[in-house]
């Protein structure tokens, strides 16, 4: 039943009234504070310490030039189930993985603008900078980055099904041959993905773009590698795990190199 949110109708008698006026423009204001200040949100916007965009006067969190993780971690906490986590353009930086644990929406600004980082001093235990460990989480619009520093890391790993990654950049910064690092690592956990209109950027041929265990389904199709000092072509290196992700997956619209163990499929 709507009994009007405490807000009184002006009659003939007070239509004037300022203080009938101000004392609904104070409940209406009240009402903003506490859905602001609510444990769930729509949408929650998180700023970096660098950003640009004029929304940053209205984020819900401002990160610190050094570490974004507390941050990321509350801004989750705050948004509600199939909501969108929106991070504006700038650097942030991550001392320990991003775990997504929530059916939301993570959108950027474009992969260019929004740049994740793994920060130097992010532990190798870690292992990965986004962690996806809920079911329907679509990643879109951003950029995630690792640093030449010789570790294993993924950019982002997938632990559970009905994924979409969508418009990303990833830089595979280790420029060691057969480093186990790649930029979307999908667990043996198996399910329903889709990895459109992504960018990879590593420094040789020899790491896995994706790297996909068990037994996955969906289309991975449209995206781009090159190689970081020459920004020349490469194939987007495939590797799976079984022949059954081989059949049930689509690929197209891109230049690549499938494999299933260490056999060449397609490229």
């Amino acid at each position: 039943m709507n009994n009007n949110y405490g807000l009184v109708y002006p009659s003939q008698d007070n239509y004037y009234n300022i203080d009938v006026f101000n004392n609904n423009f104070s409940k209406l204001a009240d009402g903003i504070d506490m859905i602001r200040s609510g444990s769930s949100k729509s949408q929650t916007i998180v700023a970096a310490y660098d950003s640009k965009n004029p929304l940053k006067g209205y984020a819900d969190f401002v990160c610190t030039a050094n570490d974004c993780s507390e941050a990321f971690k509350n801004a989750l906490a705050q948004t509600e189930q199939g909501g969108e986590l929106l991070l504006l353009d700038g650097n942030f930086y991550l001392k320990y993985s991003f775990d997504i644990n929530k059916a939301v929406t993570v959108r950027g600004m474009g992969g260019r603008f929004t740049r994740i980082h793994k920060h130097e001093s992010m532990p190798v235990t870690e292992n990965n900078i986004f962690k996806v460990t809920a079911e329907n989480v679509n990643i879109k619009d951003i950029g995630i980055h690792n640093i030449v520093d010789g570790t294993d890391m993924h950019c982002i790993c997938l632990f559970r099904p009905n994924q979409v990654i969508d418009g990303c950049c990833f830089t595979q910064g280790d420029s060691r041959p057969g480093n186990n690092m790649s930029g979307i690592y999908l667990s043996n956990k198996g399910g329903y993905v889709r990895i459109s209109n992504c960018t990879f950027e590593k420094y040789n041929n020899t790491t896995d773009n994706i790297y996909i265990d068990d037994k996955w389904y969906g289309t991975i199709y449209g995206n781009a590698c090159s190689e970081i000092d020459s920004d020349s072509p490469l194939p987007v290196k495939i590797t799976l795990f079984s022949d059954k992700s081989y059949e049930n997956i689509g690929f197209g619209a891109q230049n690549g190199a499938i494999y299933v163990g260490s056999t060449l499929k397609e490229g």
